[in-house]
């Protein structure tokens, strides 16, 4: 069995990459939410906490693929433009957030000073941005690692070997860390590894395409990894090491996750709405949060026999609202702005992969 490229050449979009992040917001904003859906099934072992993993798997996976198949192509990734063009995609909708919380919430400039230097995994205030701040740093790791490796010129087997002793440090590193009774949960030191997974498989799928397809292929041997992880989140044994366990299997759940998207020519209408949302999924991480007063508010003036469903659907409805509202405003006219002035001298950062032959 084969499996076909993530995208062609042709789409801007790729429904099964949009499905990915689809179900990862999804499962941040069940996390989030007041009335939790999951919780409600599961009780405190709620894991929807996972979807940020996803996330970082399929980050790793995309932002690696545009500076694998430059770095191959060019000899080189151009760091300076790659982390503009980041910049017009993220930065934008952030800095309008950090707008709202000042009048908002009356916060102050020292306040939200870990948010202003995306250092807020650090410092703090600790909100669901940590994350945020975790890529920010990873992007800034990737372009210094991927400028040595065109400086040393090393094969795409060296990169491989580089990224996977990197991984293994950091996995390390956490079990020590959690062990000593140091916080884990937000550091980037602690947390990288997710992206670097996604890194990983991004460098098998342009420089081994061959490979790729191969793992792709395995696909019973990934739903079990997917049906293991979803058990052991809901049926934690206890152990000393419980919180870096739960990111092993989800890290393992996402990369499962990831292999096993395949494209297809159509998808049923369900699968369609979830790929919708993934594509504003940005835009609802940022800002579902902020709906959470407006909900209850609401709940207030409803019949009675419609508050309970209000209470679980509303942070939905509301926090996508808001996240496609803020991306058709903010995001959509920036995107556009950079492709005039920073057009991408990449394809995608998937499509057909940078090298054809087994180079590894």
């Amino acid at each position: 069995m084969t499996s076909s490229p993530l995208i062609s050449p042709s789409q801007p979009r790729e429904i099964e990459l949009d499905f990915l992040r689809g179900i990862a917001i999804l499962l941040v904003l069940d996390f989030h939410s007041p009335a939790s859906l999951l919780a409600l099934l599961f009780g405190a072992k709620n894991p929807g906490w996972a979807g940020v993993d996803i996330f970082f798997v399929l980050s790793g996976f995309l932002v690696g693929g545009l500076l694998i198949k430059e770095w191959r192509l060019r000899g080189h990734a151009d760091g300076r433009r790659f982390l503009i063009r980041r910049a017009f995609k993220i930065w934008p909708q952030y800095y309008v957030f950090l707008a709202y919380l000042l009048i908002r919430h009356h916060a102050t400039l020292h306040d939200l000073r870990g948010l202003l230097l995306n250092v807020q995994n650090y410092l703090g205030p600790f909100t669901q941005m940590w994350s945020l701040a975790v890529e920010e740093h990873a992007y800034l790791f990737l372009i210094a690692f991927f400028a040595v490796a065109a400086h040393l010129r090393w094969t795409p087997r060296q990169v491989f070997y580089a990224l996977a002793t990197i991984c293994a440090i950091v996995l390390a590193f956490k079990l020590i860390l959690t062990n000593l009774g140091f916080p884990t949960f937000a550091a980037t030191h602690t947390r990288i590894d997710g992206i670097l997974y996604g890194v990983i498989l991004a460098l098998i799928y342009h420089c081994a395409p061959h490979r790729f397809r191969r793992l792709q292929s395995l696909r019973w041997l990934w739903l079990f990894i997917v049906a293991a992880a979803i058990h052991y989140f809901c049926f934690p044994p206890p152990t000393l090491w419980s919180i870096p366990v739960h990111w092993i299997f989800a890290d393992a759940m996402a990369v499962a996750l990831l292999l096993l998207l395949n494209r297809r020519g159509t998808h049923r209408l369900p699968y369609r709405l979830i790929a919708r949302i993934g594509v504003y999924s940005y835009g609802i991480f940022l800002w579902h949060m902020s709906v959470y007063q407006l909900t209850a508010g609401i709940s207030h003036h409803l019949p009675k026999q419609l508050v309970l469903a209000w209470q679980y659907a509303g942070p939905y409805i509301l926090g996508i609202a808001a996240g496609v509202i803020a991306t058709q405003f903010i995001e959509f006219p920036t995107l556009r702005l950079r492709e005039r002035f920073f057009p991408r001298r990449i394809d995608s950062p998937v499509g057909t992969p940078a090298i054809q032959e087994r180079s590894f």
